[in-house]
């Protein structure tokens, strides 16, 4: 009995990383929205997340920061992030007798919400709105549906009928959670959440001008007040936060594809000193601009093409 509890409850994922992703990097896989990562370190570049995902670790353990806020989770947490926020992740533990092992599936929340009408999914308005990530105990139920989509790879010809099936489990397993509350709030029409969403994706687009609160009220459909509130509930991050954690991702990006100095990307997305804008960028990813991207492509081959394409607007998971 004692030498079963000493075996990992991820043991079976962990024997899947062996077939599926023995190479150090963030792989996707034949599973639309799947990804694998595996780092024999952790001194590798933090990574960003331009997407909402769904993140289990198999070994290892790794952290996300949103605004001044630092998460950890590990193979008895999952991570959740609902909404598109400009988060950092960074690997904590690992080493090559036991790398790290991620797994990531990047939420559908259209075939979200079609579930919960169908399975009659109460949301309780009135409770305070849940921030845009949190995590959650995996328990043995959604690890088992997890291991099971990711088993999958091993046998393509089942991928096309049993994944959609498999993934339509998992959502089904964290909409009935004790910690589901987050995902059903985010899928419910014309609430603030949604609003909020909308005032992301606008922030998106105007990352590198000057803005007005009065301008992201509007478009939020909010008073300045109201908006500054419910924008912190989410992101746990004040509006010029965001804009300003979403232009250091930019520069990121544009370093990585484009032979560019540090000044001139600065300039691109909306810094007047390029002194400040070094500065901002080695305290959010660990590094000066420069030595960061160097490290970026060292570590990410041979995926960096595959990277490339996740930074400029395709998901990138944790």
């Amino acid at each position: 009995m004692k030498e079963q509890d000493s075996i990992p409850k991820t043991a079976g994922l962990v024997s899947l990383f062996a077939d599926l992703c023995s190479q150090d990097g963030s792989h996707g896989s034949a599973i639309d929205g799947l990804y694998l990562t595996r780092f024999s370190t952790t001194e590798v570049p933090r990574n960003s997340l331009h997407c909402a995902v769904f993140c289990v670790v198999a070994q290892g353990v790794k952290s996300v920061l949103l605004g001044e806020q630092r998460f950890l989770y590990d193979p008895e947490k999952y991570l959740l992030v609902s909404l598109d926020l400009p988060l950092v992740g960074q690997i904590e533990v690992a080493s090559r007798e036991l790398p790290f092992l991620g797994l990531s599936i990047v939420l559908d929340f259209e075939e979200i919400a079609t579930l919960m009408r169908e399975l009659d999914l109460p949301v309780e308005s009135a409770r305070p709105l849940p921030p845009g990530l949190m995590i959650g105990s995996l328990d043995d139920d959604l690890l088992d549906a997890v291991t099971r989509y990711a088993a999958l790879l091993r046998k393509p010809a089942q991928i096309r009928p049993l994944a959609p099936l498999l993934r339509r489990e998992i959502y089904c397993r964290l909409l009935l959670s004790e910690q589901g509350g987050l995902l059903r709030r985010m899928v419910v029409d014309n609430g603030k959440v949604q609003r909020v969403a909308a005032g992301l994706d606008w922030l998106r687009r105007n990352a590198n001008r000057a803005i007005r609160m009065e301008e992201l009220a509007r478009e939020m459909r909010m008073s300045p007040s109201a908006m500054h509130s419910w924008f912190r509930a989410v992101t746990s991050m004040s509006p010029l936060q965001f804009q300003k954690q979403l232009r250091l991702q930019e520069a990121r990006r544009l370093l990585l594809a484009e032979p560019m100095d540090a000044g001139t990307v600065s300039r691109r997305v909306g810094y007047e000193s390029a002194s400040q804008f070094s500065r901002e960028y080695r305290r959010f990813f660990g590094a000066p601009p420069l030595r960061d991207v160097a490290q970026l492509r060292r570590s990410y081959l041979p995926a960096a093409q595959e990277k490339l394409a996740a930074l400029s607007g395709s998901p990138e998971p944790l």
